[in-house]
This record gives C-alpha cells, sequence and structure tokens, in this order.
C-alpha cells in the first residue's frame, strides 16, 4: 500500500491461538506461478498457497500474541502468499483460468499483477464489501470482467500500474461509469471506462480536483468513477462552480450548491445532462443527484442515502468539525441525518461504523487482512480466534479519529488587468458604493466577483448594488454585464430617476457570457446605478459593468 494514512495501533490482548510456526511447506515459487497462469489453471496453485498459509498456524495447544501475528502480517513474503491466495478465492479459480484463456493479453497482465504484491492487496481492499456481515462471512467476489477493464487499463497505460492511476485503474475496473447512482441528468450512453479513467487522471493532473482526492482509498474511488453523468457534465460542473460560485471551493463544499437546485417540478425537460437538471430544478430525487453528481466531479466520495420517503446523500467532507454532523468525516447532506438514512444496504448508522473504522487504515485492514488468513485454515477453532482478533484490532481504533494533515488553502490569483475601449464606461463588479443583500467572492481566474443570491417569489430580502458612474455626455448608452447564472433573468437598473430599463439576462449555465445590449437613457455627470435582479431570480454572478456611448440616430 501507499501508505498514505496509516496510524498508531492500540495492543490488543492475548488471544488463544496455536503457536505460529516459520517452518513448513515451502513457498510456492515464481516458477510455479508462471506455469499456472500459461496453463490458465490455478487449482492446484490455489491449493498449495492454502497448505502453505495454514502450515504457518498449526493446530496445537499453547497460545500466541497479537503482536507476533500482526507481524506475520508484516512479512513480504507471507504478505504476498496471503494476498494470492485471497485474490483466487475471491475472482475463483475457474473464473481466472477462463479469463487466463480469453487473450494473450490478459496472461501478461497476470504475470504482472500476481508477482506484485501492491495491486493485488489494493484489488482486494478495494472490493470489500461496506456491509459489515458480508465483511464479516467473507460471501462476496470480483467478476472477472473487472479484470477485463482492469487489464485494458494496464495494456493502455503504463502510469496505470502504480501510485494513484493504479488506485484509479483497480476503481474503475470494480465500478466502471454508469454503475454509480442511477437518476436524473445522468448520460445516455456511460462512459467507456478508459474514457472515464483517463477523465480523472487528467483532471488529477491539471489540478482540477480538490486536494483531498489524493488521500482517497480505492473504495473511495469507485464512488467517484462510477459517476452516470458524461465526461463532458463533469468538466462543465468544474467550470461552472469555478466561474458562478468559487466561493463553495472553500473546504469543498460544492455539495451545497444543491440548494442552487430549484425545489420545484422542473418545467423542462432534463435531457441525458445536469445543465438542465440546474436550470430546472427538481425535488428531492433529481437534487440528490445533483449532490452526487457535483461531488464526483470534484473528486469527492459520495454515496445516495435513502430515507423515508426520501432521498439525499452523504459525502467525504475533509475536516471532522465541518457541518452537518460535526465529529463525523462523512456527512448526510439535505435529509434527515444518519438514524433515518440507509446506505449500500445497511442502516445509516451501521455504514457511519464501517466509514470510521476505515479512516483508521492500518489497523481496520490489519483484521481484514486476518479475516483472509482465517479462510486459509483448516481448523475451525484456529479460525474462530483469529476472526475474533481481527474483531477486537478493527474495534479497538473505532474511537479515536487519525489526525490528518491540514489541506492546502488555494490563495487568490492576481488580477489580470481587462483592457477597455476608449470611451467606455467600465466599472468591477466589486466597486460598488453600497451593496445589500449580495456578497463578493474571490474569483477563481483573479479579481473579485459580486453574487446576487437567489430569491423566490414571495419570500427573501431583494439584493441591490449601486455603482457610480462619471457619464461624459447625455445620451443613449448601451448597458453590458459580465454575467453568470443557471437561469434566464431579469435585471432591474435605476437612476435618481427611477427605473431606467431592464437587461435581460440569459441562461450562461454557469460559465460567464455577455448581456445583450439594454440601452439605457443618461444624463452627463455623476450619478448612481442601481442594479436589482427581478424576482424570483436564481444566483447571478457579475464581474463587470460597462456602459457604450450609442451615436445619435442621423
Amino acid at each position: 500500500m501507499r501508505g498514505k494514512r496509516f496510524v498508531t495501533v492500540l495492543m490488543v490482548c492475548v488471544v488463544a491461538l496455536s503457536p505460529w510456526v516459520g517452518a513448513g511447506a515451502s513457498e510456492p515459487d515464481a516458477g510455479t506461478l508462471d506455469a499456472a497462469i500459461n496453463a490458465a489453471g490455478f487449482a492446484d496453485y490455489h491449493r498449495d498457497l492454502t497448505v502453505w498459509l495454514d502450515a504457518k498456524v498449526p493446530a496445537g495447544a499453547g497460545g500466541v500474541s497479537a503482536s507476533a501475528l500482526k507481524a506475520l502480517l508484516e512479512e513480504p513474503a507471507f504478505a504476498k502468499v496471503l494476498a494470492r491466495r485471497q485474490f483466487l478465492s475471491k475472482v475463483g479459480v475457474e473464473e481466472m483460468g477462463a479469463f487466463a484463456r480469453g487473450s494473450r493479453a490478459h496472461r501478461a497482465f497476470l504475470a504482472w499483477l500476481l508477482h506484485h504484491t501492491e495491486p493485488v492487496t489494493l484489488c482486494l481492499e478495494g472490493a470489500t464489501p461496506v456491509q459489515t456481515d458480508r465483511r464479516k462471512q467473507g460471501d462476496w467476489r470480483i467478476p472477472a470482467s473487472s479484470l477485463a477493464i482492469w487489464a485494458g487499463l494496464y495494456h493502455a497505460d503504463p502510469e496505470s500500474r502504480s501510485g494513484v492511476c493504479l488506485e484509479l485503474a483497480i476503481a474503475t475496473g470494480l465500478n466502471p461509469p454508469g454503475t454509480g447512482n442511477q437518476g436524473a441528468g445522468q448520460a445516455e450512453a456511460a462512459a467507456e471506462p478508459l474514457d472515464r479513467y483517463n477523465h480523472f487522471k487528467a483532471a488529477y493532473r491539471n489540478g482540477e480536483l480538490f486536494p483531498s482526492f489524493a488521500t482517497h482509498s480505492v473504495w473511495e474511488y469507485r464512488q467517484i468513477v462510477s459517476s452516470n453523468a458524461s465526461n463532458a457534465d463533469l468538466v462543465w460542473a468544474r467550470k461552472m462552480i469555478n466561474t458562478w460560485r468559487p466561493d463553495l471551493r472553500a473546504d469543498e463544499q460544492v455539495v451545497k450548491s444543491t440548494s442552487e437546485v430549484q425545489y420545484r417540478n422542473s418545467p423542462i425537460p432534463y435531457g441525458h445532462t445536469f445543465k438542465n437538471v440546474l436550470t430546472g430544478g427538481g425535488k428531492c430525487g433529481p437534487r440528490s443527484s445533483w449532490a452526487v453528481f457535483i461531488c464526483q466531479a470534484f473528486g469527492i466520495p459520495v454515496v445516495g442515502v435513502r430515507q423515508p420517503g426520501h432521498v439525499c446523500a452523504a459525502y467525504k467532507a475533509p475536516r471532522l468539525e465541518l457541518g452537518p454532523q460535526p465529529g463525523n468525516r462523512w456527512k448526510v447532506v439535505y435529509g434527515g441525518g444518519w438514524p433515518r438514512s440507509r446506505v449500500a444496504g445497511m442502516p445509516g448508522p451501521e455504514f457511519l461504523q464501517e466509514m470510521k473504522m476505515r479512516l483508521h487504515e492500518k489497523p481496520f485492514w490489519q483484521g481484514e487482512h486476518l479475516r483472509w488468513l482465517a479462510a486459509a485454515l483448516t481448523s475451525d477453532e484456529q479460525a474462530d480466534a483469529v476472526r475474533e482478533l481481527a474483531d477486537r484490532i478493527q474495534q479497538a481504533a473505532v474511537d479515536a479519529e487519525p489526525q490528518r494533515a491540514p489541506l492546502p488553502v488555494s490563495k487568490p490569483k492576481p488580477e489580470e488587468p481587462l483592457p477597455v475601449a476608449p470611451g467606455v464606461v467600465h466599472v468591477e463588479a466589486e466597486a460598488f458604493s453600497n451593496m445589500s443583500g449580495g456578497t463578493v467572492h474571490d474569483c477563481f481566474t483573479g479579481g473579485k466577483q459580486a453574487y446576487f443570491p437567489s430569491i423566490g417569489t414571495n419570500w427573501g430580502k431583494d439584493p441591490s448594488a449601486d455603482y457610480a458612474v462619471d457619464v461624459p455626455e447625455t445620451g443613449v448608452y448601451a448597458l453590458v454585464l459580465r454575467i453568470a447564472t443557471p437561469r434566464r433573468q431579469t435585471m432591474e437598473v435605476y437612476t435618481g430617476g427611477g427605473r431606467a430599463g431592464d437587461v435581460e439576462v440569459p441562461n450562461t449555465h454557469g460559465l460567464w457570457g455577455t448581456t445583450p445590449d439594454a440601452d439605457l437613457v443618461l444624463q452627463e455627470g455623476k450619478q448612481t446605478l442601481t442594479l436589482r435582479p427581478a424576482r424570483p431570480h436564481r444566483g447571478l454572478a457579475i464581474r463587470w459593468l460597462e456602459l457604450r456611448r450609442k451615436p445619435p440616430p442621423p
């Protein structure tokens, strides 16, 4: 493993186990493995691995400390054999043979995979189910179809064999695109696995994802790469948040954009794009789909949540103290909390307990590796004792949250000067003389922007901003705004003489756009322009406004 998040393991009590004996059957050598791969027959090899592991904990009287078994797990030779044996068991020796017979490329992949402990271990850990009962009973499998996808990524990209790219490749094999949350806005056809892998690899390398992305486990990457959104929508989502709501990047809180999905029956069809979910709105189903989608776009693990008469989402936050549910890394949002939730086929509190244990990576996986060992033992008494030790190791770490290094904080970029044509009155959005009900945000690309929050027909206080302008001469001026918004709406314009006109604001799908000219008759000299969104309206970001003198009619 990459050793990203290890913590100190509490010592546990001595358990009744037979003495560990290092001697016994000789370790199956590399030649034996290669012969099994070339012959596409793994039954004998699997049996030899089982015999060798069983000899490490022979039946007999006596006892051994938990620390001795932990040390055994750390031995490279033992860890290699244990992982191989478990991997063959979970894929199935017949299924593995059929996979090897499928092509020379498959056999080349297996020759790499089974000779390296790390990718085998990461795959097993990533495939380990969340459900506590299934995890303890061990009745889960790794489908050969996952190996076929992973093998394709292995051959397509050499970088998929280590680091974050390795974990992404494994996750994509286990949960290819289209296997995630079903709902509004999803793509008409799922993305190809290689395209999805390359999408997140490029986004990670380009710094488009949140800092926490590099710290996730394979299971957590599965909850990201499985997105049912199109890759184009995932790209748009990042650009949209960076443009329209850059404030939600703080503490990786993009899930809060779900509040911008108006709670109503959408008047427009979703048409297989999340752009229309944001524009049209929706009730709990589409809003849950949005919450999952927007987290996945930025590389945040997220799952759908069922509650009585409701659906919502739960995501992994970067810090414990964030709300809701401070003290938990996984947060239920836009719903009734963990007691009312059902996640991944299990009650919410049980899921939360599982997530707490998995944060303590080393003791949690020590426990699971001991379960792998228990499955190889011929003595039921010995196997039960090893499983009991696994439970104790994992439970001992539940109540202590591991310490994490703080995530880096992005600093605002310096603003690039904007060229302004001669005779044009240009005003930056943050240069207001007075603002009511709005806020100022740092632009993702540098500088500042003003933001007017959503207001319904009969609720909320009307936001507005006053801008002092010096009109060079009396006449007709075209007012143009640089804006970002997910909905068509109207901006009212007032001067000292009252309402001077309206600016029709197009739906830019949250990206920067420019409004069509709005003609205003203005008097020469200093005066104040007041901008106020007309009710009802959705959140509106403004970058700047300009007045351009229109020539008088001939």
